[in-house]
């Protein structure tokens, strides 16, 4: 069984991804369609998601959610990349990491969301400093390679982290639907 924090935080992470269809007269009837049985899903004690995650039989229908990278293609990121174009300013501020993290949900109302973020994030809380490079991808400026470079990290400071945590409060309000609310 999971602990109310587990349960917490995995209903704050799953709370926001589903119905992808382009804009046609038949898509708009299978999104109002899809709607609907998300609406019926969410109407249980618990988001979807977490019921299948739970491993609970009798689900209306299988959960659905987005990678991350799924919603680059959205002319909304598209967008708010040229306004922001570095990629660290993109996944360390909180209030472009709900943003870009809502993207999707708003347009295709999915059962979960994904945390913008990227997985080198807590390296500079750890002592490596990092940059992404459009033409290259990540560049670690020191790269750890040794035991004795291993043992030169320090302590991972959780202050340089707060904006984890910010977007994932804000995030959870935003997903968990009002019934649910604490």
């Amino acid at each position: 069984m999971m602990s109310p924090t587990t349960a917490a935080a995995a209903t704050a992470t799953a709370a926001a991804f589903l119905s992808a269809a382009p804009a046609s007269s038949s898509s708009t009837h299978r999104r109002r369609s899809r709607r609907a049985a998300i609406s019926a899903s969410l109407s249980s004690e618990e988001p979807l998601l977490i019921r299948a995650a739970r491993g609970e039989d009798g689900l209306p229908r299988p959960p659905a959610w987005m990678m991350r990278q799924a919603g680059r293609y959205m002319a909304s990121y598209q967008a708010l990349s040229k306004r922001h174009p570095s990629f660290r300013e993109r996944s360390e501020t909180t209030d472009l990491i709900v943003e870009i993290t809502l993207q999707p949900w708003h347009a295709f109302a999915p059962d979960g969301v994904i945390l913008f973020s990227d997985i080198l994030t807590p390296l500079p809380a750890i002592g490596v400093p990092f940059d992404i490079s459009e033409s290259k991808g990540p560049v670690i400026q020191s790269p750890v390679r040794t035991e004795e470079q291993v043992r030169e990290l320090v302590p991972i400071d959780l202050d340089k982290l707060q904006f984890v945590g910010e977007s994932l409060k804000i995030l959870r309000s935003e997903v968990t639907p009002i019934h649910l609310r604490a």
